[in-house]
């Protein structure tokens, strides 16, 4: 396998232990972690009863407001009606609940440390079906090229880590992963390069994610099997940056240093499944 990727856990070759996942039952971090925040956050949900109505209400709504406004572009939760989406990653439920009410074919693939009661009550509560099955990475929850869309957040670790023969089997010809990663060049890099003595005034926040970070360039190695692939940086507070940085557009600094690389690639349609389809360079260096 390539080395430079090694760090990643994409496609390794061999399957890694997974480390736990910190606070798993913790209302406050699965909160933390479906608003894209760092963990130390500790304002907002006073006085909602955790996994209550109320409380899955102002996550699904928080969610997609302010620094999360571009998540429902990135994720096309209105553009694949009556198409099947596999949701991997599926936090607390929000995501598949949205691809759900647009009418989407949706299937969650749920890990071990993932909330899978969760996520089923988050549907059940919205009156929205979706499956919600076990994840295993050497084999998704769908027959050969039946899915349309994959949905992957590997924001926070343990992330999901399907093989990636894998995901091309499941995909049709012409179908898409939509994955989110945690950018290595982010907010967080740039200060600690261009102000190396910051811990004298100031102490920025940790970072949102906490599964390994990834440059587009790697990524793009990693799905070298697709086509049409493209990589763009999202997500950033302006609470995370230092103050003289402040008075800068937010939106250009995103781009330039956002938190969340959102890459969006292919399947050949000249590959009816993933046993025809080349695999990606990392799998076939294995």
């Amino acid at each position: 396998m390539d080395g430079s990727l090694s760090h990643l856990r994409l496609f390794s070759a061999t399957a890694e232990p997974a480390a736990p996942a910190p606070g798993r039952a913790d209302p406050r971090e699965l909160a933390n972690r479906e608003l894209l925040r760092p963990p130390t956050y500790r304002r907002g949900h006073d006085g909602l009863e955790p996994f209550s109505a109320a409380w899955l209400d102002e996550l699904a709504a928080k969610r997609y407001q302010r620094h999360g406004a571009w998540l429902p572009a990135a994720l096309e939760f209105d553009r694949h009606p009556d198409e099947s989406v596999l949701v991997l990653g599926p936090g607390v439920g929000c995501d598949a609940a949205r691809y759900a009410a647009a009418g989407s074919v949706v299937t969650v693939a749920a890990g071990a440390d993932d909330r899978a009661d969760v996520v089923r009550d988050h549907l059940d509560r919205r009156g929205l079906r979706a499956a919600v099955v076990p994840f295993q990475p050497d084999r998704l929850p769908a027959a050969d090229g039946t899915v349309d869309v994959v949905a992957w957040n590997a924001l926070h670790s343990p992330a999901p880590t399907p093989e990636p023969g894998e995901l091309l089997r499941v995909l049709k010809s012409g179908g898409k992963v939509i994955g989110l990663f945690p950018a290595r060049f982010d907010a967080g890099y740039w200060q600690d390069v261009l102000f190396p003595l910051q811990g004298w005034y100031w102490r920025r926040p940790p970072d949102p994610t906490s599964a390994p970070k990834a440059t587009g360039r790697e990524l793009l190695r990693a799905f070298a099997g697709f086509e049409k692939m493209t990589v763009a940086k999202r997500h950033l507070r302006r609470s995370e940056l230092p103050h003289p940085w402040r008075v800068l557009p937010l939106m250009l600094m995103e781009r330039l240093m956002g938190r969340v690389l959102v890459l969006k690639a292919f399947k050949p349609l000249a590959a009816r499944t993933g046993t025809h389809a080349p695999l990606p360079a990392v799998a076939r260096a294995a």
